[in-house]
């Protein structure tokens, strides 16, 4: 007989983006270590990303239960807040007054997340519906952190067995400090964070630098379980162009402005570089990015793709010459690993990384030798690079063999959490 866990997550099918895959994939690989898992997520919410076809990927064994949440913002029928929701928070200098406004509210009045108002109804049907069930296992995954409010007032109330994931930072999160937060919010954000990562059995993060902070605030075990990639990597004709991909959002914050600087050089200098270049753009682009790759002279040789369902963006990570990932030239986004990271590690394709400096992404690069990572002031560096990846293009050899990448295989991630959960370690 199976141990059931409940897991509470906000993000589940039909949702889609980063944020739904981590549960919906180490759900379906519990069930091969003798755990039922039984997820419990909002009855109507308002996702920015829809993607249908991942409902297709939930096993049935898999039990569902939801309950209705209320959402504010998912009353205000505006582009502004859909800006928001779906491109992070704009730069100081490109919010309206409108933004600015719900920004101020979102920080201040909505504490942690506006995701809030779904506490106290979950803790009442759930006080019930875990004894009813006799679960005595929850596991809850943030962002939004008010979720992890849940699972602090049933371990008060009912004293289970319950598991803190940290999928992004709380307050370290590189847009907390975007918020408008004032001295007293902030203190209560800090307060929560420490009341939930001492009173949880234990806390799971994705990255070491999370695990190395929190290390340091609280004597709770913690545990690294990376979010990992499964998808069967097929042989596919790689492009014929020179192709370089990003999959996801790019947000004002992350303009790699010495790539578009690089790209733009070495296509002046040589004309079959122009001609030969593509550069395709899988999700929401922010428009200050595209003004800038337009500055650069690479408007023409630039493809926007928008959202597109997981599935298919597959072929894309396997039939480009090289994958671009992205992250803020920030501290706090190098308590972040990029979800994609491990889609890329296991394309068989080489990948750019430009990122800040302390960043995990750079040590899982180097160590799985699928590619190189560039700070935002290594611009000789990286021109050299691009021109390097171009010339082994043109002779048919822009290629890599990856090493050691099994251990981030969502099968082998779901038995070290299965293990947490059986209390084997």
């Amino acid at each position: 007989m199976k141990t059931k866990a409940l897991i509470i997550t906000y993000y589940w099918p039909p949702a889609g983006g980063p944020g739904v895959q981590r549960w919906l994939k180490l759900s379906n690989y519990l069930l091969e270590n003798n755990i039922k898992p039984v997820i419990y997520t909002p009855s109507n919410p308002k996702y920015p990303f829809l993607d249908n076809s991942l409902l297709n990927e939930i096993n049935p064994e898999i039990e569902v239960i939801k309950e209705p949440i209320f959402e504010p913002f998912s009353f205000f029928n505006n582009n502004k807040v859909d800006r928001i929701r779906k491109g992070g928070i704009p730069k100081s200098k490109d919010q309206s007054l409108i933004e600015k406004f719900l920004i101020y509210i979102r920080g201040n009045f909505l504490i942690p997340d506006s995701r809030i108002f779904w506490v106290k109804p979950s803790i009442k049907f759930l006080s019930k519906y875990l004894l009813e069930n006799k679960i005595d296992t929850v596991i809850t995954s943030g962002p939004p952190h008010s979720l992890h409010l849940i699972g602090l007032n049933l371990k008060l109330k009912l004293n289970i067995t319950w598991y803190a994931d940290f999928r992004d930072p709380w307050t370290k999160i590189n847009y907390h400090k975007k918020l408008k937060l004032n001295a007293n919010t902030k203190r209560k954000h800090l307060k929560l964070e420490k009341n939930v990562i001492n009173s949880c059995d234990r806390i799971i993060v994705t990255s070491k630098k999370l695990l190395n902070y929190y290390k340091k605030i609280t004597s709770k075990p913690i545990s690294l379980i990376y979010n990992g990639f499964d998808y069967d990597r097929k042989e596919l004709a790689l492009d014929k162009k020179f192709s370089i991909t990003h999959i996801g959002s790019l947000l004002p914050e992350r303009n790699p402005e010495i790539l578009w600087r690089a790209l733009g050089a070495i296509s002046s200098q040589n004309n079959k570089i122009k001609q030969d270049l593509q550069i395709n753009f899988i999700g929401n682009v922010d428009k200050n990015i595209r003004e800038f790759i337009d500055l650069n002279n690479l408007e023409n040789n630039t493809i926007y793709h928008n959202y597109l369902d997981y599935k298919e963006t597959i072929p894309y990570l396997i039939k480009s010459q090289i994958l671009l990932l992205v992250e803020v030239d920030d501290n706090e986004s190098s308590y972040v690993i990029p979800a994609k990271i491990f889609e890329y590690i296991n394309s068989g394709r080489p990948i750019v990384a430009i990122g800040p400096e302390g960043s995990e992404v750079k040590e899982i690069i180097n160590t799985t030798k699928t590619g190189k990572y560039f700070l935002y002031d290594q611009y000789d560096d990286l021109f050299k690079y691009i021109e390097s990846c171009y010339n082994s293009y043109k002779k048919g050899e822009l290629n890599i063999q990856a090493l050691s990448i099994d251990q981030y295989h969502r099968r082998n991630l779901a038995k070290k959490l299965a293990d947490i959960i059986l209390k084997r370690i």
